[in-house]
């Protein structure tokens, strides 16, 4: 099931301004759950007259407390926003339109002596249109919006706006489906607004010079860290591991820094050669190097298991020596014998009268 919605708005203020503050609508008090807006590509076709700018923005949102615990745990997500503009500026042939003076008493009086005159359309379209979508996610939910906005025919001082949103989700069967498409759209007229709102007033500020420019001024959104640089404390950290793995080398097998270095290397060598596919057999030298690895793993594990069977039994001597359990199969007198060791009780007295 698809759940769809449709709005309609003025603002009264002229198109050219309106474009200006939707290129540059964020950062904006109405915006807080902006995280980041990156403009990943933006191209000028002459033959249509339009500029296309499309934008990656990372939002941020909340997920009802009913939804499942996987999609609990997800409150992000990154929305694909596509705008097409067209400004009028020239003709679709490439014409820049002249503006003709007005026409004088002797002018008017002839064109109404020869008739009425047919005049071709100019052909010149004043449009904004944006479509945006969420690319993540969209198992659970997915959002479309399509915007235009076009100036006022009756009044150039103001911009309509039309505005359809369609939700759709394909998780889980119908019911929850359903309740999921209708918290979306639930949801939806409190973000229209708000982004109504912060675009006209970014509009406000643009039509004021005076405080325009401090506006324009601001800092921009706090980037989405993709590779965060790790801190200096981080490095000081990775740089005193390093040095200890080497003095342990050294300690352990008898070789300085540079050959342990050396080593490393050469394995990261050949794990990248395993990587990329190359199929080559072990040297004489590797040969030996995983020999002496296996004896000394084998050498490990039997000191360990002989530790470990020593501790074992004298456990078993100490728990046999205080309770007489947990002895060996050799008989209760065997027991006896040893809790009589481990306590021999008071000497006797000597013989009775």
């Amino acid at each position: 099931m698809v759940l769809t919605s449709e709005t309609s708005h003025t603002f009264p203020i002229p198109f050219p301004y309106i474009v200006l503050a939707h290129n540059q609508r964020y950062p904006s008090p109405y915006g807080r759950h902006i995280l980041s807006s990156d403009v990943i590509s933006r191209s000028f076709h002459p033959d249509t007259n339009v500029l296309r700018t499309t934008r990656l923005v990372l939002k941020r949102g909340k997920v009802p407390r009913w939804a499942p615990r996987v999609i609990q745990k997800i409150d992000t997500t990154w929305v694909l926003e596509e705008s097409e503009i067209e400004m009028g500026l020239v003709e679709p042939d490439g014409i820049t339109p002249v503006r003709e003076a007005a026409p004088s008493s002797s002018q008017e009086a002839a064109a109404a002596e020869a008739g009425p005159a047919s005049v071709p359309p100019s052909g010149i379209k004043r449009e904004l249109r944006t479509r945006s979508r969420n690319i993540d996610r969209t198992e659970f939910m997915e959002v479309f919006e399509w915007q235009v906005f076009r100036p006022l025919p009756e009044d150039t001082l103001a911009t309509e706006v039309n505005t359809l949103s369609r939700v759709t989700s394909e998780f889980g069967f119908w019911p929850v489906s359903h309740r999921i498409e209708a918290f979306g759209l639930s949801k939806l007229p409190r973000s229209i607004e708000g982004a109504r709102l912060g675009l006209q007033l970014v509009a406000d500020l643009l039509l004021r010079p005076s405080t325009s420019a401090a506006f324009l001024s601001s800092g921009p959104l706090k980037p989405y860290q993709f590779d965060p640089v790790p801190s200096a404390f981080s490095l000081r950290i990775r740089a005193r591991l390093d040095e200890a793995r080497s003095k342990w080398a050294e300690h352990e097998h008898g070789i300085s820094p540079e050959e342990a270095e050396l080593r490393e290397i050469a394995e990261s060598e050949r794990a990248e050669s395993r990587r990329r596919g190359w199929r080559y057999g072990p040297t004489q030298e590797e040969a030996q190097e995983d020999e002496e690895a296996r004896r000394r793993l084998r050498a490990w594990r039997d000191r360990w298991a002989a530790s470990f069977r020593q501790g074992r039994t004298r456990f078993r001597e100490r728990v046999c020596a205080m309770t007489g359990l947990l002895c060996d199969a050799k008989g209760p007198a065997a027991a006896a014998a040893a809790v009589g060791a481990a306590d021999p009780g008071p000497e006797p007295r000597g013989p009775a009268p």
